[in-house]
Formats: structure tokens, C-alpha cells, sequence
């Protein structure tokens, strides 16, 4: 009985629809569809394409964070230059010239100096010129130390800037996919919109025949706007990750005429890499904690002798009366070559206080490296366990469609028939496109994570 009373009304709604003028046949939306899709086809050409392959070129070139890592390593080798130089002779040239007026008559005296003071018995202009060449023949190995640990910080910095590779390809992939996924949201979203202004083109037409209470076409504005306000959001999250694009690529990108081509999913097998130590954050921390090594032997050896060989030619002039005269007198005066050793017998132990922080900063890098090496293998896992669930999902979401497509093929035709009204069909097309929203976005997530562990395992 139920079952009749509800066709009666169905075939009343009907009838109310053609009283109005109301009924829309099947071939006018479709004929509607295919004026929208060449419109948008037309848009589809004036808007600027970007794929993640060309961004990622561009962004490869502005960064700043790789300009930054660039100069770090032109620094580091600048730094082995210097302490390459350890290895060479020290040659230095003096000058000097000064004026010593006496007042007393010192001449005969025996005491020129006490303490560190020295008395000029003499009043005269004096100048001397010399040439000092140092060579430190020996320091037990400081200054081979020195150089791993330097050419170590090149090798270092090479590896860093590949970390900050790595590290903008991942923040990029990240921007791209919220930008992609966004922007099919806003596409279905906008089919979601078009069903929903058909429905309230039906209420309007039914209250106004006074079939159905003006409480229903409330709902229908209220979810009109709804959706118009989830296109709203959308948008502003899309400006959002565009407005970093343009940090990362240093090209500026419009949100309302832009088309984002989708990801390539890759040909990777994610469970494949399993060798941490082929990774770059073991090989970054593998290089700190042998630069520290080099360190501490540079610390223990600090206090060692060091033995220096030297020479010193002076020329000297002098004269009582006359600065010109004196600078004429400058001849050859001597030449010394001797050798020194140099050792500290007490710093207050404060070297030993440096071998100890060195050895101690030593055991921090090495539980740095275990814990860096545990987030990467504990980051992979976990996006091995989403791509897991995603596949689960999208064959969930697959299999919705399927049936939402047979419901609406089942709808459309009672509603040929005038069994059911068109507002069923409007409500079973936007299950569908509901859909492929989360169809679409856990695809587009899918590809994004396969490609994200692609690029944390790649091998050096």
C-alpha cells in the first residue's frame, strides 16, 4: 500500500512539473554537457599548463637553499687551501726606522738593559730592513690531521647539498600534490555545484506550485552554498601551496587559470631498499663523525713539541745627526739560520678538557646518526603502511562508483518513465562525483608517497 501511495505521488510530482513547465527531457542536459565541456575546452587552452617535471627543473635552479649549499662548498674548499698552506714556508719582510734622543751621557756605562726595558745609550736615526723565512719541520702530524679533517668538511658539505636536494624535491612533491588534488577537487566540486543548481531550479519551480514546503528549498540553497563555500576553501588552499610554488620555482602562477597535469606514477618497487647505509642521512652523519675523529687527534697532539727551522738577513743604517743619512748607511748587517722547539708544559689542563668534549661531542653524533637513521627507516615504514591502506581504499572507492553508476542508470530511466523525479537523479549524480573526489584524491596521494619513498632511497 505504501509502495502505490509513494508512485502517486511521484506521478503527481510529475504531472506538477509539466503544468509549470518544468520537465526537463534527457537530451537537453546532455546537449547542456556538451555546451559546458566545449566551453571549458576552449578555457582549457588560454590557461598555463604546469607538470611536476618542469617545476621541479625550475626549482632545481632558483633555490635558494642549493645557492646557500653551492657556497658552502666553494668555502669548505677554500678552507683545505688554508691549511694546505700549513705545509709550505712562511716568508715575512720588516721594516722599521725610529729616532732616539738622549739626555743623559750614557755612553760609558755597562747597564743598557733591565728587564725587559732596553736603554739607547745613543742619540741617533736608526732603519733596518729584514727578510724571516719560518718552516715548521715537525708537529707529529697536525697538519695532516688538519687537511683529512678539512677535505672531510668538503665532502661533508657535497653531501649536504644533496641532502637539501632531496629535501626541496620532497617539500615540492608535497606543494604539488596539494595543489593537484585541490584542483580536481574544484573540477568535481564545480559538477557538484551544476546538479545542485538543477535540483534548486526544481524546488523553486514546486514550491511555487505549491508541492513542496519552502523548508525544502531552504536545504537546497543551504547546500548550494555549502558547496560553493568548499570551492571557496579550496581555492584558498590551492593560492596557498601556489604562493610556495612560486618560493620554490621563483615564477608566479594564477589561480584562476591554471591547469595541473597529473603525477606519472613511477616504476619503483617500494619495498626494495632496505640498506640504510647507502642513504644519505648515514653517509652525512658517517662523514661528521670522521671529521671529529681527525679532531680529536688534532687535540691530543696540540701539545706536542714542534720543531720550526729559521733564517733572518738584516740590513741596518744609522746616524747621529741626519734621517737621510741613515737610510744611506742601510747595508748588510747579518744572517742567522737556527732551529727552535716549542712545547707547552702546562696549559692548566685545558687541552685535556678539550679532548674530552671532543670526545664526548664524538658519542652525541654517533646517537644523532642511530636516532636519524631510525626516523628515516621508521618514516619509510609507515609510508610503505599508507600505500597499503590507500590500495584498499581506492578499490573500496572503485567499487562504490561501479554501483553508483548502476543506481544512476536505474534512476535515469524511472525517472524517462516519470516513476521517480529528476531531483533522484540529481542526488545520484552527486554520489558519484562525492566519489571521485576520494577516488581521486587517494590516487593522486597514492602516486605522491610511491614517489616520495622513490626519492628518500635513492642511492648514491
Amino acid at each position: 500500500m505504501k509502495g502505490i501511495i509513494k508512485r502517486i505521488s511521484y506521478l503527481s510530482f510529475i504531472f506538477a512539473l509539466a503544468v509549470i513547465g518544468a520537465v526537463v527531457p534527457v537530451f537537453a542536459i546532455e546537449n547542456e554537457a556538451d555546451s559546458s565541456s566545449s566551453i571549458s575546452l576552449q578555457q582549457a587552452q588560454a590557461v598555463k599548463k604546469i607538470s611536476f617535471d618542469d617545476v621541479w627543473a625550475k626549482a632545481k635552479n632558483h633555490a635558494y637553499d642549493l645557492k646557500i649549499a653551492d657556497y658552502d662548498i666553494l668555502i669548505a674548499k677554500q678552507e683545505v687551501k688554508g691549511v694546505r698552506a700549513e705545509y709550505f714556508p712562511k716568508l715575512a719582510a720588516s721594516a722599521g726606522t725610529e729616532y732616539t734622543k738622549n739626555y743623559r751621557n750614557l755612553r760609558d756605562t755597562t747597564v743598557m738593559s733591565i728587564g725587559e726595558a732596553f736603554i739607547n745609550p745613543y742619540t741617533r736615526y736608526q732603519s733596518v730592513l729584514g727578510i724571516t723565512l719560518v718552516y715548521n719541520l715537525f708537529d707529529f702530524g697536525i697538519r695532516g690531521e688538519s687537511l683529512k679533517a678539512a677535505k672531510e668538511e668538503v665532502s661533508l658539505k657535497e653531501l649536504e647539498l644533496k641532502e637539501k636536494l632531496q629535501e626541496l624535491h620532497l617539500n615540492l612533491l608535497d606543494t604539488y600534490t596539494k595543489i593537484l588534488i585541490t584542483t580536481r577537487q574544484i573540477e568535481l566540486n564545480k559538477e557538484i555545484i551544476s546538479q545542485y543548481e538543477k535540483n534548486l531550479g526544481y524546488k523553486e519551480r514546486l514550491v511555487k506550485a505549491k508541492e513542496i514546503s519552502k523548508t525544502e528549498l531552504n536545504d537546497a540553497k543551504k547546500e548550494l552554498l555549502s558547496a560553493q563555500n568548499r570551492i571557496n576553501e579550496l581555492n584558498s588552499i590551492r593560492a596557498e601551496s601556489l604562493a610556495w610554488l612560486s618560493f620554490y620555482t621563483g615564477e608566479s602562477y594564477d589561480n584562476e587559470s591554471i591547469k595541473v597535469e597529473d603525477l606519472c606514477k613511477p616504476d619503483f618497487d617500494v619495498t626494495a631498499f632496505n640498506d640504510y647505509t647507502k642513504s644519505i642521512v648515514w653517509q652525512i652523519h658517517e662523514k661528521q663523525i670522521k671529521k671529529k675523529e681527525h679532531e680529536i687527534k688534532i687535540a691530543k697532539r696540540t701539545n706536542y713539541p714542534k720543531v720550526n727551522v729559521y733564517g733572518r738577513y738584516y740590513l741596518y743604517g744609522s746616524d747621529y745627526s741626519s734621517y737621510n743619512d741613515s737610510l744611506k748607511d742601510i747595508e748588510p748587517s747579518n744572517f742567522t739560520v737556527g732551529g727552535s722547539v716549542n712545547m707547552t708544559l702546562f696549559d692548566g689542563l685545558k687541552n685535556q678538557a678539550n679532548i674530552k668534549k671532543n670526545i664526548l661531542e664524538m658519542k652525541e653524533l654517533q646517537v644523532e646518526r642511530d636516532k636519524a637513521i631510525a626516523q628515516l627507516m621508521t618514516r619509510l615504514a609507515a609510508m610503505r603502511a599508507n600505500l597499503i591502506y590507500l590500495d584498499k581504499q581506492i578499490d573500496v572507492n572503485n567499487d562504490i562508483i561501479k554501483e553508483l553508476n548502476d543506481k544512476e542508470k536505474s534512476v535515469r530511466r524511472l525517472v524517462s518513465k516519470r516513476v521517480v523525479s529528476p531531483m533522484d537523479e540529481v542526488d545520484a549524480k552527486v554520489q558519484i562525483l562525492e566519489q571521485k573526489i576520494e577516488l581521486s584524491k587517494n590516487t593522486i596521494t597514492k602516486i605522491a608517497i610511491t614517489k616520495g619513498i622513490q626519492i628518500l632511497t635513492e642511492e648514491e
